[in-house]
């Protein structure tokens, strides 16, 4: 057996069995205490032989499962039909029979755990417990479908029924009240402070006066039973349950004995009469017993509490007026320093304040006042210096116009505040734009301003992201060192660029940077920012990455049209209280226009929650492309109903949407538009509709409609004017 918490033994130890192995074992060994001491309760028999004064087993199943746990049950069920079969009318009488003797106990043990019985029997709640609910409550149980049952199966008469019930009850609280107590005592030696050689002597002599006693009183005509009841008391004042516990069980069952065979000061009496003396005589060692032994235990753990709390309120006492002696002490020593740290920290203070207002102008000052507009792709940036004197001076930032129509874009952090790192700010920032026009490579980039950063020898770490944006091919390269990762937001997922990752600058002798590679689609979000937008004491930075992900996901999927200056002053109001920024924060946006560079491509999911961004996409397209107004908003209500009709009759039969292309291009004064699918539509008789059609139709010169195997395509046709716009 191993030991595991149970509600039945919430103060000592629980031995309730673990391995198949230990509860088979345990489940043999209390159907065979059951049965034992049925066979031993039988022969206590008042009325039949079927109904005692002192029923064992009922102590005997309560304390099994109380120690043993309430999976005990099926032994005591096993043992009880095993016991009833033999003495009963039918096989159904004691089936009905051994359910009330299981039935019993294991609502006893129910009631003990909803009312925070301790089977150590510690506390004069728990002897009442015991008493009242395990006892005399539950015991109703058994007696009533016991009693019934001898009455149905004719063993015994309607009119012998009132007293069989009572015997049937008051022998089943008995078991509980003189057995079970024993049954508990018995793992508390060694749960419990063992005891010594003497105390088992002592146990030892209680036990030989008790046995002594009651035999004697039991054989003599004169009524001196209870003169049993000092010496059980005597017990229970010294050794407490565990020595009060086997003297009661021994003189009740002496007394049990004397009364079945009519001996002492039983001869001579009815059973009624009988049953009242040993009934009285049992409660009475019973209360003597664990009662008494509940209040000595209570009152021995209260005076051993009381002793404890004054020694430790004597210790801290002590402790507290050497400690006031010592803080006297140094009271005189700490004025004397305060006042001097006091001119020290009003110099520092005005040093500090200096300071900040030296660095954060200069950092503001080579930071991009404004963002130049570069051809295919919008930028916007934000710097938020931070609120505390000593807290600026590391976040910048900075987009570079490269050859080739290339867009560069750093950000980056030095990790130590004031003039030191706004000064290395600068350093590193001109030398990044120094590198990047001479070969815009980042892996090159990045070993450039290493070496820098080496030679320096700046004691706050350096962090540096560095991307190159092709806006004619949607390319994306970078490189990173130690930075948190660029953001990219589109058709409502987020992605981090976590490739190309290297240690901070400065820090290996070795320059090995990588690069990786991504697209970033038209319409795409990327985002660039510093550790102070997403870096919270506390907490872990991937809750404040999921936070800025989710709060970018919703801006643009809420207002899929906003311009970037909006997202950006969304994000900071979202991210930072710009009332208390710990950290400088520094945020760059981009996001690649469409041109107009012959064609339109949008490869998106079928869902009604992307038609608004088809018809964002389109709309800028058309704008861009120079077609007329009027033009280009017809030809948008006849691509978003083509896109509505996909998403609506595509894939009404597929468990997921699936893929939705959008192309689009001009030729010879002549737009084409194309809405493709790869669903399979239903027949024309069974979808409906057809008003979509017919619009698309009245808006476009030509509407060409092919269904096939693969999927559905939507040609739609219209000569427009084309604005000469710069």
């Amino acid at each position: 057996m191993t030991a595991e918490r149970d509600p039945a033994s919430r103060h000592t130890p629980s031995l309730v069995p673990q391995t198949a192995a230990a509860r088979a074992t345990a489940l043999a060994l209390v159907a065979l205490t059951y049965y034992a001491s049925a066979r031993l309760g039988l022969g206590l028999s008042l009325v039949d032989a079927n109904v005692t004064p002192l029923w064992p087993p009922t102590g005997v199943a309560v304390a099994a499962m109380l120690v043993l746990g309430r999976r005990m049950w099926p032994a005591v069920a096993l043992a009880a039909l095993a016991v009833n079969v033999p003495i009963s009318e039918t096989v159904l009488a004691a089936a009905v029979t051994a359910v009330g003797n299981t039935l019993a106990p294991y609502l006893a043990v129910v009631l003990l755990d909803r009312v925070d019985f301790r089977r150590d029997l510690g506390r004069l709640r728990d002897a009442l417990a015991i008493i009242f609910v395990g006892a005399l409550a539950a015991m109703l149980v058994s007696a009533t479908v016991g009693a019934a049952t001898l009455a149905a199966a004719g063993t015994i008469t309607l009119r012998e029924l009132p007293t069989a019930w009572t015997v049937w009850w008051t022998g089943d609280a008995m078991g509980v009240l003189v057995v079970a107590p024993f049954l508990l005592s018995l793992p508390l030696s060694v749960e419990l402070e063992p005891w010594p050689l003497r105390r088992w002597l002592e146990a030892a002599l209680f036990l030989l006066a008790t046995t002594a006693i009651i035999g004697w009183s039991a054989q003599s005509r004169l009524p001196l039973l209870f003169l049993v009841l000092p010496v059980v008391g005597w017990a229970a004042w010294r050794l407490q349950l565990r020595g009060a516990a086997p003297a009661a069980l021994t003189a009740s069952l002496v007394a049990t004995w004397a009364a079945v065979r009519d001996l002492g000061p039983f001869a001579g009496f009815s059973v009624l009469e009988q049953m009242a003396t040993l009934q009285a005589f049992n409660v009475c060692v019973a209360l003597a017993s664990f009662v008494f032994a509940a209040l000595v235990s209570e009152r021995r753990e209260e005076a051993r509490e009381l002793a404890d709390a004054a020694a430790q309120l004597e210790e801290r006492v002590q402790q507290r007026t050497l400690q006031l002696s010592t803080a006297n002490a140094r009271l005189v020593q700490e004025m004397r320093e305060r006042s001097q740290a006091q001119e020290q920290l009003t110099a520092e203070e005005a040093r500090s304040r200096r300071e900040h207002e030296i660095a954060e102008t200069l950092q503001r000052s080579l930071l991009p006042d404004r963002i130049a507009e570069l051809p295919g792709v919008d930028i916007a940036a934000r710097y938020v210096p931070a609120t505390s004197d000593v807290q600026v001076g590391g976040d910048w930032y900075d987009v570079i116009p490269l050859p080739d129509g290339l867009v560069g874009l750093a950000i980056g952090d030095v990790a130590g505040h004031g003039l030191h790192a706004a000064a290395t700010m600068v350093q590193v920032r001109v030398a990044l734009r120094a590198y990047a026009l001479q070969d815009p490579a980042p892996a090159s980039v990045m070993s450039g301003v290493h070496q820098l950063v080496s030679q320096l020898r700046v004691p706050e770490m350096v962090t540096l992201l560095y991307l190159v944006h092709d806006p004619s091919t949607g390319s994306l390269r970078f490189s990173n060192a130690g930075h948190p990762p660029a953001l990219v937001v589109h058709d409502g997922e987020s992605t981090y660029l976590t490739g190309g990752l290297a240690p901070p600058l400065g820090v290996t002798s070795e320059a090995i940077f990588s690069e990786a590679t991504s697209d970033l689609a038209p319409g795409a979000t990327l985002l660039l920012y510093t550790d102070g937008l997403v870096e919270r004491r506390g907490e872990p930075i991937t809750q404040g990455l999921a936070h800025l992900a989710d709060e970018v996901v919703d801006s643009v999927r809420s207002a899929p049209e906003q311009d970037l200056e909006t997202l950006c002053d969304h994000v900071l109001g979202a991210m930072i209280d710009a009332r208390q920024v710990a950290d400088d924060v520094a945020l760059v946006a981009l996001r690649p226009t469409v041109r107009a560079d012959g064609s339109l491509v949008l490869r998106l999911p079928a869902e009604a929650r992307m038609l608004v961004q088809v018809r964002g996409a389109v709309r800028r397209w058309l704008r861009e492309s120079g077609i007329a107004d009027d033009d280009a908003a017809e030809i948008l209500v006849a691509c978003g109903e083509a896109c509505a009709n996909a998403v609506q009759h595509a894939y009404s039969d597929a468990t997921a949407p699936g893929p939705l292309a959008v192309e689009a291009h001009i030729v010879d004064g002549t737009l084409e538009l194309q809405v493709r699918d790869q669903g399979r539509w239903r027949a024309p008789v069974d979808r409906g509709g057809g008003w979509g059609l017919q619009l698309m139709q009245g808006l476009m010169d030509d509407v060409d409609v092919e269904h096939g195997a693969t999927g559905t395509t939507v040609r739609l046709r219209r000569d427009v004017a084309i604005d000469a716009r710069p």
